[in-house]
């Protein structure tokens, strides 16, 4: 009987097959004890996921606030157990600041270009192209403030260029492309959660947040890159502050160079469909 119980049990695994013994598969690593989804199995899941040492939300942002730093350090150099993953804490926090947003329901481009469209109804023929490029830029604009989400994601490989070319030639061939992203990405959960802060403004004061929004965010996002990056680039802080100053004027210029373009293109096929009216 005795030796019957010293015979360890022989668990199948129910992703991917494999017959193993203990409490985790070798090939897939999927907990042996696997049953049904349970209120009590969310609730413990959702916890562990916001809660956890190991890969959990918070404390991965304690870590991003109190030592940035040495976290991209130590996630570059493979220390990743405990960390939760980049990309889905960026979404995370931008789901986080789409909430927060839909209540304080901030609308300035929204309502200054429907405010053009009313001023410009008396304008005749020939101020017409004038006013649509008017528009044009304000619905560029427009969709820039309303689709943050979708805008930061789109522009990221704005950041990324800017860092890979002002970080440094010798940091260039230090890191990959990637380990340049995945900073940029938990830099970019720190300028989120403080555009977050800075949104709650708004049930104080409106004009103020939105003032706060405007001054504010290129310096906090000098702040979360020169926070992020001072390590893993070996530079002083002072150093890796210009740098990232840098970085950021780079990413406004290519960015309005990109805009300007887009504008541009779209002047010269409203020309062009304006001939043919």
């Amino acid at each position: 009987m005795e030796a019957e119980k010293d015979i360890p049990k022989t668990t199948k695994c129910l992703n991917c097959g494999t017959k193993f013994e203990g409490n985790f598969c070798p090939e897939c690593g999927q907990n042996a004890d696997t049953g049904r989804f349970t209120m009590k199995l969310i609730v413990e899941n959702l916890t562990s996921a916001i809660l956890g040492r190991d890969g959990g939300v918070w404390f991965t942002l304690k870590n991003l606030v109190t030592r940035p730093s040495s976290m991209i350090v130590d996630i570059l150099n493979g220390k990743r157990k405990r960390y939760f993953s980049p990309f889905p804490m960026l979404f995370f926090c931008l789901a986080l600041y789409i909430v927060i947003l839909s209540f304080t329901n901030e609308h300035a481009f929204k309502e200054s270009f429907y405010d053009s469209q009313i001023e410009f109804k008396g304008l005749d023929d020939s101020e017409q192209s004038q006013t649509e490029v008017y528009k044009l830029f304000s619905q560029t604009l427009d969709f820039l403030n309303n689709h943050y989400t979708l805008s930061y994601i789109m522009t990221l490989p704005l950041w990324l260029l800017g860092a890979r070319l002002c970080y440094g030639k010798n940091n260039r061939k230090r890191y990959y492309w990637a380990e340049y992203i995945i900073t940029i990405v938990y830099a970019s959960v720190i300028v989120v959660l403080f555009r977050c802060l800075i949104k709650l403004t708004y049930f104080i004061d409106k004009d103020l947040s939105l003032q706060l929004g405007t001054i504010l965010s290129p310096i906090i996002t000098i702040v979360a890159f020169t926070a992020c990056f001072k390590k893993m680039l070996g530079f002083s802080i002072a150093k890796t502050a210009w740098r990232s100053v840098l970085v950021t004027a780079m990413y406004y210029i290519l960015l309005g160079i990109i805009i300007l373009i887009y504008v541009i293109i779209s002047v010269i096929i409203l020309a062009k469909r304006l001939q043919y009216i």
